[in-house]
């Protein structure tokens, strides 16, 4: 099975499917069970929940196609008197994901939601040492973690919020308490992922992130405390320098606009096309500005 590329516009997610990816992450919760509190949620669907829809001041976010977790594989392996976690997750309905080569993956499941459609949920863990794309397996089981670049700062930088979701095959309504990157978190690891990937979504994640979980004013002093509070320095710098290289004003005598990111996220919101170029080259300027606004609040305050 090949997994269809990501939307690489807005007009590619729906609703419907971010709802469905919802009740897939509490069904997923329900699956790790005493272990559920050490799962960081990551990815598309954090936004939800940062910065949760508040006409009209905040619009609703994109949405997303598949549930990103950080799993703390030591916890997991040290764990006594827990059934097999590849068990757990089949028993709830949960299937490995076939690769294009038929491999059957341990990082990559689903979850079938009807005969043509379905929910990718992707095991991460921070690299800490491993080689980055590398998979990390957890002893005794077919499950393993994506080794990811300091996705390990979820750990420490994290929000909670209670959700409730209908779970699937009539088990009812169940309420749980969620647990997904904080707004520097959040902004660090999609900074680096676009580094990486250089995908539009990213992109348009971490400019929603950035503009709607506060003030410019108020998102640099949420970066100033993280770095003020010593913890996970490298991660901080190098979120802050993809930051730079991939939005800012700043990288000599390139225009920011014109740069990656801001082109990626005219793009992904707006499309190629020509009778949206103007509304394009604004939110692209509008990019360069806040990332450049607030990498320069942080400059200050940490100067």
């Amino acid at each position: 099975m090949t997994h269809p590329p990501k939307p690489q516009t807005a007009s590619g997610y729906s609703t419907d499917h971010t709802l469905d990816c919802e009740r897939v992450l509490v069904t997923l919760l329900n699956a790790f069970g005493t272990l559920k509190d050490t799962l960081r949620l990551v990815g598309g669907l954090v936004p939800r929940y940062l910065t949760p829809e508040a006409l009209p001041d905040v619009p609703a976010h994109f949405g997303t196609s598949d549930v990103d977790v950080v799993l703390n594989l030591q916890v997991i392996a040290e764990g006594e008197g827990y059934d097999s976690l590849s068990d757990q997750l089949t028993a709830r309905g949960f299937e490995r994901f076939v690769e294009a080569n038929q491999w059957e993956s341990a990082w990559r499941w689903k979850w079938q939601i009807s005969e043509h459609a379905y929910v990718l949920v992707e095991f991460l863990q921070g690299a800490l040492g491993k080689k980055p794309g590398s998979q990390i397996p957890i002893d005794g089981e077919k499950v393993a973690a994506l080794a990811i670049p300091h996705a390990e700062i979820t750990h420490n930088w994290y929000c909670e919020r209670q959700i409730t979701a209908d779970l699937f095959d009539g088990r009812g309504i169940a309420v749980e308490v969620i647990r997904f990157a904080d707004v520097v978190a959040f902004i660090i690891l999609k900074a680096l992922a676009f580094d990486n990937r250089n995908q539009p979504k990213d992109a348009a994640d971490l400019i929603h992130v950035m503009r709607y979980a506060g003030t410019v004013n108020e998102v640099a002093a949420l970066f100033l405390n993280r770095i003020k509070s010593g913890e996970h320095p490298e991660a901080i710098k190098a979120g802050l320098d993809a930051l730079q290289r991939k939005f800012a004003e700043g990288n000599g005598e390139v225009e920011g606009y014109r740069l990656t990111g801001p082109v990626l996220y005219g793009q992904f919101l707006h499309g190629l096309g020509d009778d949206a170029s103007d509304e394009r080259i604004r939110d692209q300027r509008f990019a360069t500005g806040l990332v450049t606004e607030v990498l320069s609040l942080i400059r200050q305050g940490n100067s």
